[in-house]
């Protein structure tokens, strides 16, 4: 492993390695935000030395993602298996993926008769079980563990309710619990709020309807703001807030009744059951919670199904305009039997309730100034208090896509969101993968790897309107890192040889949105395959980062990298050194995007006796700069489209640049 582990971490790998040995299985119940992730590394590291493999179950896709990158940065062979991913890959030396996931493949492979248990147990003699407080009844990672009985185990949770105990030590073993008052000392500094998120897949109904709502609004004209309005409402409030707006007599409803009621859909949103789990979860670790909707019909039925909680809701209305009527729920709040409040736009500000501990974000907002005046009187510290902040999101909607800023408005204000943004950082799961599935849908229709922009755009669009949201859609989806895209070599080959050929004495060349080929993610090593010219390893020795441009960084982050990047530049580094000095920047700034463009001027091609002056122009991102992978592959793009230029060019006086630096080099090493 790369990262020293702390003491308290060293502790609980120690403890948690003896009981194994001895028990089959050991659970290690942590805090949340004190890296339980690198415990179950570290634990996996023993047994992997002796060559035996791991499967990691995490709970959502969002974890995979990036459970599987800690592992590759640690320097473990490692794939990610969900419902997402199209390639997967059950043979790696780690297999990080989701307990539904891991349930069919070992109901296909094994089947469930006698010795099933004894052979999936051979094929993953070591498993790694995050979130193992799901481990009851008949929940996946329940069945899952029915599997795997003889396998050695670890179990990590920072919530192992007191109800739950039993049956999780009958399937995995033994449980540790630390608490913050143990961990003092030992290398960790207690927080005063924790972040955390729980997603909340839809149902497939509501996925056909999502699906459907999407292609309205992106190859559609006349209703497509109707279409993204009810893209919002069904992502983030559920199908109970779409058939409460449908039932009003607005325009809206009437698209809606058009457009969307064909379809059955649940009467309950897709929510609730991600709810229960949070109450569930938490139960023991809070006094109070506080829940936030922006539909009252939601607020409504919440205050029905949590009933027990005695919750209080302040939803708007009379009580919102009545002092009174206010001040008398506020007390209906403070009350200590109540333990549930449930709060619309109404309830934005003023509620000065202190012994809130756990706040959840049901329908949450990117708006910073909105979420600060959400949280209120409860974001504050409280004396000897760890508070939560949970938000449940939609994964693969425009609902996650609104989740970043808030957590990093929540890291701003010193709340631990150490546990979703690490330092290794991941690929958003939003809207994004919609157009990515539109990508692959069209390439794989016209047999490319890495479809044309023009190509895509005449599949898609058929206004200019529709072309530019098209566009806003594929920059977007380039920007999360769900599409990436890159200049075909080739094409431009074949572009500045027309040109010469047809006597010009000067080509100028700008690559933009419309010359690129975009691929979804999941196909980038394909496209790498089929377009070999269009990618280089070799060393950057040009500057293609004079142009370079960092959004939501602090300027003198920007400028100490700026410094770093020439440096790299100046000895010749790889485009995997540049990407991972880019990345470095989520370290200090989560949403840091990069963006720059490869410029040659005035570069003098040799034709038949006579010079040819060239000008080309290629712009790439803006990118996540966390999106490691994506930022090689484009740094790759440019590194191939240089070697095209440099070797075609005799002299030039916008491409010496990487010769000066050469010269610079070979002086310094003779000196």
């Amino acid at each position: 492993m790369r990262t020293r582990l702390r003491p308290y971490q060293r502790e609980a790998l120690e403890w948690a390695l003896r009981v194994a040995e001895l028990h089959g299985g050991a659970v290690v119940s942590l805090p949340t935000g004190t890296g339980k992730t690198l415990v179950g590394i570290a634990f996996a590291e023993h047994y992997l030395r002796r060559g035996w493999r791991a499967l990691v179950l995490v709970p959502t896709r969002f974890l995979v993602e990036q459970m599987a990158k800690r592992f590759r940065y640690e320097g473990f062979d490692a794939s990610m298996i969900h419902s997402g991913v199209r390639e997967r890959d059950w043979s790696r030396q780690v297999v990080v993926t989701t307990p539904e996931s891991a349930l069919s493949y070992l109901q296909q492979r094994y089947g469930g008769g006698p010795g099933a248990a004894e052979r999936a147990s051979r094929e993953f003699p070591v498993v790694i079980v995050d979130e193992c407080h799901h481990t009851v009844g008949r929940d996946p990672f329940a069945q899952v563990m029915t599997y795997l009985q003889g396998s050695v185990k670890l179990g990590l949770s920072a919530l192992v309710p007191r109800s739950r105990a039993e049956e999780i030590e009958r399937y995995i073993g033994p449980i540790r619990r630390w608490d913050f008052a143990e961990l003092q000392g030992k290398g960790y500094e207690k927080p005063y709020m924790i972040a955390e998120v729980y997603e909340a897949p839809f149902r497939p109904e509501e996925e056909a309807v999502y699906a459907h709502l999407y292609r309205l609004w992106l190859e559609g004209d006349a209703d497509s703001h109707f279409a993204a309005l009810a893209l919002t409402t069904l992502s983030r409030d559920g199908a109970d807030a779409l058939l409460d707006s449908a039932a009003r007599p607005t325009a809206f409803a009437s698209f809606l009744r058009s457009a969307v009621l064909g379809t059955p859909m649940p009467p309950e949103p897709h929510k609730l059951p991600a709810l229960e789990s949070v109450l569930s979860d938490y139960e023991g670790n809070y006094e109070k919670a506080l829940v936030f909707v922006n539909r009252r019909c939601t607020a409504e039925l919440i205050g029905r199904r949590f009933s027990h909680l005695n919750p209080v809701k302040i939803v708007g209305g009379r009580e919102a305009a009545d002092p009174r009527a206010r001040r008398s729920l506020l007390e209906e709040a403070r009350k200590p039997e109540t333990r549930l409040i449930i709060a619309t736009s109404a309830g934005d500000e003023g509620i000065d309730i202190p012994e809130v501990d756990l706040l959840v974000f049901w329908s949450h907002v990117s708006s910073p100034l909105r979420l600060y005046q959400r949280l209120g009187r409860a974001l504050r510290p409280a004396p000897n208090r760890i508070k939560y902040a949970v938000f449940i999101v939609t994964p693969g909607t425009r609902d996650y896509d609104a989740l970043p800023e808030s957590l990093v408005a929540l890291a701003q204000e010193g709340i631990d969101v150490s546990g979703i943004f690490d330092d290794v950082g991941s690929e958003l799961l939003g809207e994004g993968l919609l157009i990515a599935r539109k990508v692959r849908e069209v390439a794989r229709g016209l047999g490319v790897s890495g479809v044309a922009g023009e190509a895509l755009l005449g599949a898609l669009a058929q206004s200019a309107r529709v072309r530019r949201r098209v566009m806003r859609e594929l920059e977007e989806g380039a920007r999360a890192g769900a599409v990436y895209y890159f200049y075909d070599v080739s094409e431009v080959y074949s572009q500045l040889q027309a040109e010469i050929d047809d006597g010009a004495a000067e080509v100028y060349i700008k690559l933009g949105p419309s010359s690129r080929r975009y691929v979804a993610k999941e196909e980038a090593e394909e496209a790498e395959r089929e377009h070999p010219e269009s990618f280089s390893s070799a060393p950057l020795c040009f500057d293609p980062l004079r142009d370079l441009r960092v959004g939501g960084a602090p300027g003198h982050v920007e400028h100490a990298l700026r410094v770093e990047l020439l440096r790299m530049v100046a000895r010749g580094a790889a485009p995997g050194e540049v990407a991972a000095a880019l990345h470095s920047l989520a370290k200090e700034a989560p949403l840091a995007t990069v963006r720059w463009r490869l410029r040659v001027e005035a570069a003098v091609l040799p034709v038949d006796g006579r010079e040819v002056e060239l000008e080309l122009l290629a712009d790439y991102g803006p990118f996540l700069a966390r999106n490691l992978r994506q930022v090689e592959f484009a740094l790759r793009n440019t590194a191939a489209l240089w070697r095209l230029v440099s070797g075609l060019a005799s002299d030039s006086r916008g491409i010496g640049l990487c010769d000066r630096l050469l010269r610079a080099r070979a002086l310094q090493a003779a000196g």
